[in-house]
């Protein structure tokens, strides 16, 4: 998740709930408040992202939004509990890939959930296996959607939202050049769905080799997809 994994590690745990009226279970994402602590702000402000999108989202391959709740100094949401988990769990746990047609029904899966959001003209922005969650039917679900845009009008402002080896160059260099063209906003989705197929056959995604930080990896992956 880039930057973004430490502020998981140690602003927000990740469990699961049960609804104390009819026992369904769900899970359950919580960040302790810690009042002018900008790391605490900063994953607060990717929940609320969250909810703001999901909430309006009703759709057989989108994770479902049960509801949130601040509790004394503690934010909850709580979303539709999918179990085993995410793909690239799957994969780790199918000795480091898959076969074609498991891939190709995970795909068609994901297909079906991002043609849904597209048509309400938002973007997910970060696919991923890690952001793919399959239950025990073999049913896929797109979740996290911290960096998730609706796109108002014919503006649309690129950024380097995601993760280095699912983004697409053109965002990347677009950025990097400050020319933001908003034919590329839906597109960037069907990239890195691309990339999280080759991490579903191969266990790693595309330039899984190169190493440093987020901006760093940024840069290497810019540079090899121009030349």
């Amino acid at each position: 998740m880039g930057e973004r994994k430490t502020y998981w590690i140690w602003y927000i745990r990740k469990g699961l709930h049960w609804n104390q009226q009819t026992g369904a279970s769900c899970a359950m994402k919580e960040v302790n408040i810690i009042p002018e602590d900008p790391k605490s702000a900063e994953c607060i402000k990717q929940l609320e992202q969250e909810i703001r999108v999901l909430r309006d989202l009703k759709h057989p391959n989108i994770v479902q939004y049960y509801g949130s709740e601040i509790v004394d100094d503690h934010f909850y949401i709580y979303l539709e509990y999918i179990n085993p988990g995410s793909i690239n769990r799957y994969v780790r746990d199918h000795c480091g890939h898959m076969t074609e047609s498991i891939v190709r029904n995970f795909t068609r899966h994901i297909l079906s959930g991002l043609a849904y959001l597209h048509s309400t003209k938002t973007v997910h922005r970060d696919i991923k296996g890690a952001n793919l969650l399959v239950d025990a039917s073999g049913v896929v679900k797109l979740t996290d959607f911290g960096t998730a845009k609706h796109l108002t009008g014919l503006s649309y402002e690129l950024s380097l939202k995601g993760s280095p080896h699912w983004m697409a160059p053109e965002v990347i260099k677009a950025v990097m050049r400050k020319d933001c063209n908003p034919e590329l906003a839906l597109a960037v989705d069907i990239w890195s769905l691309g990339c999280a197929i080759i991490e579903m056959f191969t266990g790693k995604p595309p330039w899984g080799d190169l190493q440093g930080k987020p901006c760093q990896q940024k840069e290497k992956i810019s540079f090899v997809v121009a030349f």
